[in-house]
């Protein structure tokens, strides 16, 4: 069955489970969130919610050929197939993931394809939170649906560490770029520096890791500024090296239509960590963002209009066989509609 793979974006702070990251959608050749709890414990999982993005709606089609007939007519759009990693294939629970085995599986994904890498799980602030609501993750939706227990205010939730001590948590707009992706960036920073190959490293746990800011944090932050926030079940340190021009942003996703703007976001490098994490939240945090590093897009070099089953078959073909020969069989998914970018 061909799948169209979605994701649904909250705060990730607990334990067990993050195989709902990506929903799989059932949908034919022909036909084709989670409620974030206000107290949450570690045997929940909370998926991550869309972030600094905008949701456009689609105009309607019909089928698969109606809606590659709407991307033809997109401007600039360039097609991709999603790839996701399927934690709940895992033999136990997210911590099982096989570190060694992915990080090869990702240094092969990048030089077999034309690889993109870009992730949206929010980083968050720990505290009660005080700061503009236009930096905080899903409080426009919270806005547009009050009342809706789908989308409740994502300000000053209560959660639970590891311990089981309380604290007050807010999520806050954030996007990771891979390594390919971050210098198309190159020409939209207005101080301090883009990011830099070096930047995708982490050597301990400690080291602060690059972000570069959008055009509103810089009423708020300097560069050099070091603070500190919890990146999935773990707090980490960042240093700020740079900020970009007002309006940088691309689009993204089903045709193109999410719009991800970077004014009030944090981004980061989607870093691969070199070190060996000591203690449950780290051994966690460690195994799902590795894994992640293999949920990405993987370019089609045909036209939209040329794009047909045996462009698809062959790319799962490709994929399949180098997860076997990595150990990691099972444990990818890839969507069957073209996904797209507009830079």
């Amino acid at each position: 069955m061909k799948t169209l793979l979605v994701r649904f974006k909250k705060p990730i702070y607990t334990v067990i489970g993050i195989m709902l990251l990506v929903a799989l959608t059932a949908c034919s050749e022909t036909d084709n969130g989670n409620v974030l709890e206000a107290e949450q414990t570690q045997t929940e999982t909370v998926v991550p919610e869309n972030t600094e993005t905008t949701a456009v709606e689609l105009p309607s089609f019909d089928d698969y050929e109606g809606y590659i007939n709407l991307v033809s007519d997109i401007p600039a759009f360039e097609p991709y197939y999603q790839t996701a990693f399927n934690f709940e294939e895992l033999s136990g629970d997210v911590s099982s993931v096989p570190i060694k085995e992915v990080k090869a599986m990702y240094e092969e994904m990048k030089t077999t394809f034309d690889y993109v890498l870009v992730s949206e799980y929010s980083l968050l602030y720990r505290g009660h939170y005080e700061g503009e609501t236009t930096f905080v993750d899903g409080y426009e939706q919270y806005q547009a649906t009050q009342g809706d227990i789908l989308n409740p205010n994502p300000i000053n939730l209560v959660s639970r560490d590891w311990e089981g001590n309380e604290f007050l948590t807010t999520p806050l707009k954030t996007v990771l770029l891979g390594e390919s992706i971050f210098s198309r960036f190159d020409n939209s920073i207005e101080m301090g520096r883009n990011f830099q190959m070096a930047d995708f490293t982490l050597a301990s746990p400690k080291d602060p890791i690059s972000v570069v800011l959008g055009h509103a944090y810089k009423d708020i932050y300097k560069l050099g500024d070091i603070f500190t926030l919890e990146l999935i079940s773990e707090e980490m340190n960042f240093q700020v090296v740079g900020f970009y021009k007002s309006g940088v942003g691309f689009s993204k996703d089903l045709g193109a239509q999410q719009h991800v703007n970077f004014d009030h976001t944090i981004v980061m490098p989607h870093f691969i960590p070199d070190y060996e994490p000591v203690g449950e939240a780290a051994v966690y945090q460690h195994a799902f963002h590795i894994a992640e590093l293999t949920s990405g897009y993987i370019s089609i070099s045909e036209s939209v209009e040329k794009i047909n089953d045996e462009t698809y078959e062959h790319t799962v073909a490709v994929l399949e066989e180098m997860a076997a020969r990595h150990n990691l069989s099972g444990l990818y998914r890839i969507g069957y509609w073209p996904m797209g970018f507009v830079w």
